[in-house]
Formats: structure tokens, sequence, C-alpha cells
């Protein structure tokens, strides 16, 4: 049988005919293909929390010379040769956005994606909380060195009672927790469902918030000797971040960035039923301006709005060592830092000896969530690539045989001619 048409129209008439209705509380806003209207409408569905833009202006983008589609063609991971057209539609991409020297080379919709549309960036939202948990660190609010109980005591009895924060950052804590995303059954759904991201039943037993899940993750093994993506540390990082600084996310996200990027739209966080922020919703555009704001050393034009030393982290790389054989297999020698995935391009070695090359231009800072969502900051080629996207399954690993190819065609085709000096 065919799969559904995923450019169904959905939630529309007055009202919308019974089988064209999509709600959180059925969980029909997380079926094929109704995921593909509601990952562009989440704030129509759940409480979200506002990321304010601040009252200027927005910063328009600079036009550059347009990303030429029909030269691209390229080999997959898994031994295809694909051009622009079918990788697009194989990546359901909701919203696509490819900045060079700082001007707009591309920008695309497809599904129901559209660029006044905020999109759900599922956990690419850790890499701005850790943008946020660096800053405190740089400026002596947070300690990286400190142990998790001494901030969160409820944690004490938890995964985290003898982790640090810097293990936090860097996604180093061992813990109980299955995270199979294609196991209905796995642990991770218990955890979505008490963080309100599903829905739960009322007669359900589970606990009913992130303050109160997260005591609950069982230790296991010792901390630091491996790398373990878990998605609970993102949320343990928050609370840290909210208890270090006395703030919400949101509140800390609106004054410390997103007020300073000449932003076009408020962001917003979806709220567990606690009112803890979770994930964040942003247009395609505006999340290529946090990109571009990190490719340029923290830098919006002439302003500095996050101190050098904080967008500088994330191309200072983590270990590749302790990420061999528990990163996925699609970034073999590849490594994580500070809540940003970080690919090492031509030369790991320099990370292993604590080299940085020319402008860390051997890393490749990439925020990435489930269901295709992507953030990729290119300082070498002074490239970024933001993207939104509904594929079907949740785990982005299984895109990157298409994806990884294809930024690296996109940057060798914006890179094979010269171009006029930009920023």
């Amino acid at each position: 049988m065919p799969d559904p048409d995923p450019l169904a129209e959905f939630m529309t008439g007055f009202p919308p005919a019974a089988d064209r209705r999509i709600r959180f509380d059925d969980g029909s806003f997380y079926a094929w293909p109704q995921m593909k209207w509601s990952f562009n409408h989440i704030e129509d569905l759940v409480p979200t929390r506002t990321v304010w833009r601040g009252d200027g202006a927005s910063r328009p983008f600079e036009a550059g010379d347009p990303l030429d589609t029909a030269q691209i063609r390229f080999d997959t991971a898994d031994g295809r040769t694909l051009g622009w057209d079918e990788a697009y539609d194989e990546l359901h991409t909701d919203g696509l956005v490819v900045l060079h020297r700082g001007r707009l080379v591309h920008e695309s919709y497809g599904g129901h994606g559209s660029a006044d549309l905020p999109h759900v960036i599922m956990s690419c939202a850790k890499s701005f909380v850790g943008t946020i948990a660096t800053w405190l660190v740089h400026e002596g609010s947070l300690d990286r060195d400190a142990l998790v109980p001494t901030l969160i005591p409820e944690l004490a009895d938890s995964a985290w009672r003898d982790a640090t924060v810097g293990q936090v950052l860097d996604m180093l804590v061992s813990m109980t927790f299955d995270e199979d995303y294609l196991d209905p059954g796995s642990e991770v759904y218990r955890y979505l469902r008490s963080a309100g991201m599903l829905p739960m039943a009322p007669d359900d037993p589970g606990p009913r918030s992130f303050y109160d899940y997260l005591p609950e993750v069982r230790p296991a093994g010792r901390h630091g000797e491996a790398f373990a993506y878990r998605e609970p540390n993102i949320n343990v990082l928050g609370w840290l971040v909210r208890r270090a600084s006395g703030r919400g996310l949101a509140d800390l996200v609106s004054e410390r960035i997103w007020r300073h990027l000449g932003a076009e739209r408020d962001a917003a966080f979806m709220l567990d039923p606690s009112g803890a922020e979770t994930t964040m919703t942003m247009t395609v555009r505006d999340f290529a301006r946090f990109g571009e704001m990190i490719r340029c050393g923290g830098r919006v034009g002439d302003v500095q709005v996050v101190p050098e030393a904080v967008a500088d982290d994330p191309f200072l790389g983590g270990d590749p060592d302790l990420f061999t054989g528990a990163g996925p297999e699609t970034m073999a020698g590849g490594s994580y830092r500070s809540q940003w995935w970080i690919r090492h391009i031509d030369a790991p070695e320099q990370a292993r000896q604590g080299s940085q090359g020319d402008s860390h231009g051997s890393t490749r800072p990439m925020a990435r969530g489930a269901h295709g969502q992507f953030l990729y900051v290119d300082r070498a080629n002074q490239v970024v690539i933001a993207r939104t996207g509904s594929s079907r399954l949740p785990p982005s690993t299984l895109l990157d045989p298409v994806v990884f190819p294809l930024f690296d065609a996109v940057i060798a085709e914006l890179t094979s001619a010269p171009v006029d000096d930009a920023p």
C-alpha cells in the first residue's frame, strides 16, 4: 500500500474535516504524514514560552551569487549517486538556507515549510543551551569542575551524583538509559512523555515533568571515559543554567543572543508540564542567523554579541578518542563538545594534539536534532547551512549518508569559483 500523500492538506476548512485534524493529545501530531504539518505549527499545539526578538529592526541578508543546484551531484555514503532534487525530496526537507561569506546564496522550502513559519528544531536546542552554559562558565557563574549536586541537590542519588558540569556539557555521563527511538518501548519514550513532548494517558503512573523524571535515572559505570549521547543530559544542563543564573532559558536566550541577531521572528521554547523549557521553534532563516553569529566569532556586524571565547569553544572540538566506538558510525573520527557535534575534516589528529589549525579550520560544529534538523558551521569555507525537515523516522543518523555528502557538495560548489570580498 503506498504511503499517504505527505503534502495532503491538514487543518484546512472551518472546521477541518475529522480526518484532516491534528491534535497533540491524541498523538496525531506525531503520526506520518501529519508531522509534516505539525513540525511547522507546533506552537498551535502545545504550551510555549516566547524568546523575544527585541524591538529593533531585523537584519536583512545581503544577497550572494545563487547556489547553482543543477551542478550538484554527489555520491552518498551508501553507494548511490544523487542530484539536488532527489536528495531534497528524500530528506523530506521543510526549509533550507545556505549562507556563504555572510551572504544568502540559497533559500528554499518543501512540504508545509515556509519562510514565515517557525519550525521545531528538536534537540538542536541543546546547542543554544550549551552556548549559554559555556558563557556562564566563561564569566565565572558556573564551574565546569563542580559536581552537579552542588547546584542540584535533587540529583544527589541519581546518575549525576558524581558527574561534573563539564561532563554534562560534553555528554560524558554514564547512565542507565535506553535511547532507541526505533523502539516505542524504549525508555526514551517514557522520558519524552514526562517532558510533555509526547502525550501521556491520564492514568499513566510515570513522572510528569523533567524535575520528577531526572532524579530517577540510575548510574552505570564511570563518567568521563567515553562519549555517551543521552537526551536527559540536555535537561540537566538546562536545570544547571537556571540554578546558576536564577533565570529561565527563554529569558537568557532572548537577552544574550536573540535580541542581537536581527532575527525576523520571535523564537519559542516548548514547555514541560512544570513549565521547564524543552526544545525550541524558530524560522530556518533565524536558525541560520544564529549559525552565522557563531561562525563570525560571536559577532553580528561590528557588534560582539557573544564573547569570542564562547563562540570559539565548539571549534576546539572534543576528544575523538572518547568518541570512537560510542558516536555514530556516520561520524567516525568526530567528537562532541559543549552540546555541539563536531566533524573533523581531513585532520582529526589535530584535535587529539590540541591544535586548532588555521582559525579552527579542521572542525565543523553542528547542531543536529531528530527528524532531520541541522545547523552546520564551516569557518574554513565561510559557509553556514541551516535545514529543517520532517523525515519519517526520528534518528537523524539515518540521514547522514546523504546529508554529509550533500553538505560537502554544496560547499565544494560554493568554493569552486572566486567570490567578491565579504565578511
